[in-house]
């Protein structure tokens, strides 16, 4: 869990005066949120704040992944919630994660990497993850529309990340797909290898030179 220094709050009356100098505590914003979460029922600590936000987040992402063919409500509360828990995690001074905009474009990126891989004519096929890290997960994957390898690939890999969040693992986990789609056209995927314990998606945002971190 990283640490910075105290953050100056200085504020200045009209004509540009010092006012007095309130200092950020972050122990004290610690404990204020730990408090907003035991109202709702969720007994927390110091330190499990970090990874239980990032759970929220991995939450969410992978509900807006599930539900985006959807207009209503949920999925703006999704997106809403994203950009609360990035907020309240940059505060922190925690690792960032994604906004709305970022998964769509975390999402885009797999997308893309899958098509440069293939060759010959492609388009695009609806792939649902039904266990694993990426549970309930909806997203189109580019596929091979000739020959007996027509639809998506057999296998995908989507990245993964386990352990403390200041440190996590880092890999893949592998999905195998079923024979035929179903009857909306929806192609399944199965775990095909077994993962890490606690293994959970690893939705990257962009870094400051615009690549994913």
């Amino acid at each position: 869990m990283s640490t910075r220094h105290p953050v100056s709050l200085q504020t200045y009356d009209r004509n540009g005066v010092p006012e007095h100098t309130p200092v950020w505590d972050r122990a004290r914003s610690l404990d204020t949120v730990i408090a907003a979460f035991a109202r709702g029922g969720t007994l927390l600590d110091r330190d499990s704040v970090d990874l239980h936000l990032s759970e929220i987040a991995d939450k969410a992402a992978c509900s807006l992944l599930r539900d985006r063919w959807k207009d209503d409500f949920p999925v703006a509360a999704y997106g809403e919630l994203l950009c609360t828990v990035a907020a309240l995690r940059s505060l922190l001074n925690y690792s960032p994660t994604p906004t709305a905009v970022e998964v769509f474009d975390w999402a885009r990126e797999q997308k893309r990497k899958t098509a440069a891989a293939l060759d010959g004519p492609v388009e695009d096929f609806v792939v649902q993850f039904i266990n694993g890290p990426y549970r309930g997960v909806i997203l189109t994957f580019p596929g091979a529309v000739a020959g007996l390898g027509n639809g998506p690939a057999s296998l995908i890999t989507m990245p993964i990340e386990w352990g403390d969040d200041t440190e996590p693992g880092r890999g893949e986990a592998r999905y195998g797909r079923r024979a035929e789609p179903t009857s909306e056209g929806l192609w399944l995927y199965r775990l095909a290898d077994d993962v890490p314990e606690g293994a959970r998606p690893h939705i990257t945002v962009p870094d400051q030179k615009g690549g994913r971190a």
